[in-house]
């Protein structure tokens, strides 16, 4: 199955009619909790990409970041999804890949409402983390990073 098929598919099994990548690989699925961004990355072993801004990084983002970076250990709480900070738009972002090879519709289906539900649960750690968070407070960092 090519990427195309299978993007054509999924969309006509949750009722997308014509969803279809753009010419660089790339289509978004939009609901309230944002976009989720999917593409075609091509290699040795052709991959597919899912992707979400997750929240802004607060301006005094220690606390945050304390809980991303559990969350990320060992995809603790991002069910095999990575969580970073784009440098450029300074957000937490999700991304998750998988083969194309080991994908069909139903499985990218599943893949997609996982993503989604993680995405929720990441942003509200997230932000419930960022809140607590005093002006100027700043955990010790010392215990989370080694050298």
């Amino acid at each position: 199955m090519t990427y195309e098929e299978l993007i054509e598919e999924t969309g006509a099994a949750i009722g997308i009619e014509g969803f279809a990548p753009d010419d660089d690989g790339v289509c978004m699925l939009i609901s309230d909790i944002g976009e989720i961004v999917i593409m075609d990355c091509k290699g040795p072993k052709e991959m597919v990409l899912l992707n979400a801004a997750v929240t802004d990084v607060p301006p005094n983002a220690g606390a945050a970041l304390l809980a991303a970076l559990e969350s990320n250990k060992g995809f603790k709480d991002t069910n095999g999804a990575t969580l970073s900070v784009d440098p450029e738009t300074h957000r937490f972002e999700l991304s998750r890949y998988a083969f194309l090879e080991e994908l069909d519709p139903d499985k990218f289906i599943e893949m997609v409402e996982k993503f989604a539900t993680t995405l929720v649960a990441v942003r509200e750690k997230l932000e419930s983390a960022g809140d607590k968070l005093a002006e100027g407070e700043l955990p010790d960092f010392g215990e989370y990073i080694r050298v």
